[in-house]
């Protein structure tokens, strides 16, 4: 099982680029992993972007990220994470934009458009299980955009452990592994073009995707032996 949780997870976290890089901004999509905060806050110090945007509302990952930080008052993602931005790693107020209304991958595309005004390259930063999916909803909202340039870069490769799935071997749990198999399955679902996924043949969400064979492989052993982690796209 780990093997192909590892075989997809690398498949989903999406990054276009070996390192962080310059670019005129930083979308960070509102999540429970607090790892997007601190790589933004890494890009704006070493002077890589001079905007970031933060695009999230209230979603289902809002009540993992409350209980990460400790609070009980449920407020949009963006604003959680501009908080972390600003008192705990020192990132200027007036460097920082919000786009609270959105609840998923799409709408973090669409809801940000006004924000964009004249960037031409743009960093996108999302939990690494949604991240190529999160691209993949860019690329269709901003198809009209000529000259925009999108990067994808993936807080962490997330590393599959026997007590759960962390940033880094031996590293602090991100997600507990059921929790981790399932969001990763329900990606794959949602990425592939048929009548119960998000491609055309489906929701028509997103541009049809060409999914590595493998990837598709190690989707069907892990659904064969573990039904009840697979659930329904929402």
């Amino acid at each position: 099982m780990d093997s192909e949780l590892t075989l997809i997870s690398d498949y989903l976290a999406r990054r276009d680029v070996d390192q962080l890089v310059e670019a005129d901004l930083l979308v960070l999509m509102g999540s429970a992993v607090l790892e997007s905060v601190e790589m933004a806050a890494r890009a704006w110090y070493e002077g890589l972007v001079p905007r970031i945007l933060i695009s999230g509302g209230i979603g289902h990952s809002t009540p993992h990220l409350l209980a990460k930080v400790g609070q009980r008052e449920l407020r949009p993602e963006s604003r959680i994470f501009r908080d972390l931005l600003t008192r705990q790693y020192d990132v200027p107020d007036a460097a920082i934009e919000i786009e609270d209304q959105s609840t998923n991958c799409g709408q973090n595309a669409e809801f940000t458009r006004p924000f964009v005004n004249r960037a031409q390259r743009i960093v996108l930063v999302q939990d690494p299980t949604m991240q190529r999916r999160t691209h993949a909803c860019f690329v269709r909202s901003f198809r009209d955009l000529p000259g925009t340039q999108l990067i994808s870069f993936a807080p962490v490769l997330p590393w599959v452990g026997p007590a759960g799935v962390a940033a880094t071997p031996g590293g602090a749990a991100i997600w507990d592994r059921e929790r981790f198999a399932s969001l990763v399955l329900g990606e794959i679902r949602r990425l592939r073009d048929d009548e119960a996924g998000y491609g055309p043949r489906g929701r028509n969400f997103i541009d049809h995707m060409d999914l590595p064979p493998a990837v598709l492989d190690a989707y069907g052993n892990l659904a064969t032996q573990h039904p009840e982690l697979v659930r329904p796209a929402p």
